[in-house]
């Protein structure tokens, strides 16, 4: 209900999709990500009424819901999972994966992502069983043709109640280390999913280096997470930071462009800044120009092609970084700690001070971070090929304070100028090595401009004026 409260804010930033993380139910000892139903909704998010409230609220404001789906592993105390450790018979045994140990230890070494060893052992049965999360979260086992079953059963139901896609956790634990049978499952999960609702809208999340989750594209995903330029060591903030050149940021997004379509013609980045295991991006900068740096790493996560990802509380340089709980801080709508929408973070979350105000504060102020953000999503949903369009890198006007990127898709073309430094930059266009072909669109007009400081940018013919840290959109 809270969220549903909040629907005409996010409308009005600009929002037309939200990715609920696990709502069902849950012993909630992971943030949701151990799973006990798949089809009933945790007691602290309200009710399957509350939800179908939420969607309905959602779609009248024609905004979509996407539902954090966990097939990776279960709660341990999944019906499933109570099932397959009563005995080595039992029918539900095989939807997990247990192993016999070796001279009295466990059948491998390999380690959890928790720490420690994968395997736990049962003494019901005297077998281990693989956890690569936690020891309460059992990993299923995609050989069972019955599990997959189950779980087209369960995407039934919740695309029968509305719902609008999925975003899949943890898809290269399905079987660590082998990128061809996770491709295999994912491609099984997307024709099952495409076939039941075309329109369906799925995103994996495949935590590694874009080398490896590019050929995640080839199951026919509509999208994976783009860890590369996300994080505070990503091309994003490195950029912002002067630790790479303005450059490397076109470079970037023409190599992954490339990159990714060979493995899919149809794919869609899904670009993103932080999420909930990250920290927050107002941490990543200090110094005077750190609250300008925090608004132009925002527009270059938001000015990317694809579908672009906004973690709740960025639009308003929240801080939170170290442990999981500090990350996931509840959304800074006001300094009263009373006031409608409020709510109690995780409950061994660290007292965090805010570096930025709150909504309450921002939203009146027209050089604040939030209404930087609702600029950019403003001029991005107005130009739709700032998200559709290819991208080319100008690598004659651009350097290392300076990246121009041209796009272009059958909405149209635009120039997109960034300035990464401290410092006004002039960006004279008739030296532009995308303006020596045929299709030579300059001289330009500015269609949108977004500023860190007082300066506007200024075009004079073809030579543009851009101030620090700031975004001209050109037409």
């Amino acid at each position: 209900n809270g969220i549903t409260g909040k629907l005409d804010y996010l409308k009005e930033l600009g929002i037309d999709v939200i990715w609920l993380s696990p709502v069902y139910k849950s012993p909630n000892d992971d943030n949701g990500y151990d799973i006990s139903d798949y089809r009933k909704i945790m007691k602290e998010f309200g009710s399957m009424e509350d939800f179908d409230r939420l969607l309905a609220e959602a779609h009248v404001r024609n905004i979509r819901i996407i539902m954090d789906l966990v097939v990776n592993h279960t709660s341990d105390e999944h019906a499933w999972f109570v099932e397959s450790r009563k005995s080595r018979e039992n029918p539900y045994r095989d939807f997990y994966i247990w192993k016999e140990g070796k001279d009295g230890k466990e059948p491998n070494n390999w380690g959890s992502w928790f720490g420690g060893s994968a395997w736990q052992y049962d003494e019901t049965t005297d077998m281990y069983y693989l956890h690569i999360f936690s020891k309460k979260q059992p990993d299923l086992n995609w050989d069972n043709e019955a599990l997959k079953t189950e779980f087209e059963q369960i995407v039934q139901f919740w695309l029968d109640l509305g719902v609008d896609g999925f975003r899949l956790d943890a898809v290269k634990e399905f079987y660590s280390g082998a990128d061809d049978k996770n491709i295999a499952v994912l491609t099984w999960f997307n024709d099952m999913v495409k076939s039941k609702k075309e329109d369906a809208y799925l995103v994996g999340e495949a935590w590694n280096d874009y080398n490896v989750y590019a050929k995640y594209y080839q199951s026919g995903m509509d999208s994976f997470f783009d860890f590369t330029f996300a994080d505070k060591d990503g091309i994003i903030a490195d950029t912002v930071k002067g630790i790479n050149g303005a450059s490397a940021y076109g470079k970037s997004l023409v190599n992954t462009q490339e990159l990714y379509v060979s493995y899919s013609d149809t794919y869609i980045d899904a670009p993103f800044y932080t999420n909930h295991d990250m920290a927050r991006s107002a941490g990543y900068y200090s110094g005077d120009y750190s609250e300008a740096q925090t608004k132009l790493g925002n527009a270059m996560n938001l000015l990317m092609s694809g579908s672009a990802f906004l973690y709740y509380g960025e639009e308003l340089g929240m801080k939170g970084s170290g442990k999981d709980e500090n990350k996931r801080a509840p959304m800074y709508w006001s300094t009263d700690a009373d006031a409608m929408g409020m709510c109690n973070g995780p409950k061994d979350m660290d007292d965090i001070k805010m570096k930025y105000g709150s909504l309450e504060e921002q939203e009146n102020d027209g050089n604040s971070i939030y209404n930087f953000v609702k600029q950019t999503i403003a001029l991005r949903n107005e130009y739709p090929v700032i998200a559709r369009g290819k991208v080319a890198f100008d690598e004659g006007i651009s350097d290392d304070t300076v990246c121009v990127i041209r796009k272009t898709c059958d909405e149209g073309q635009l120039t997109l100028v960034f300035n990464t430094s401290e410092k006004a930059q002039t960006v004279d266009f008739r030296k532009s090595a995308l303006g020596a072909t045929e299709d030579r669109k300059y001289p330009l007009q500015i269609a949108g401009e977004l500023l860190t400081g007082t300066e506007a940018a200024v075009l004079d013919e073809e030579q543009l004026t851009i101030p620090a840290y700031s975004v001209v959109v050109l037409e």
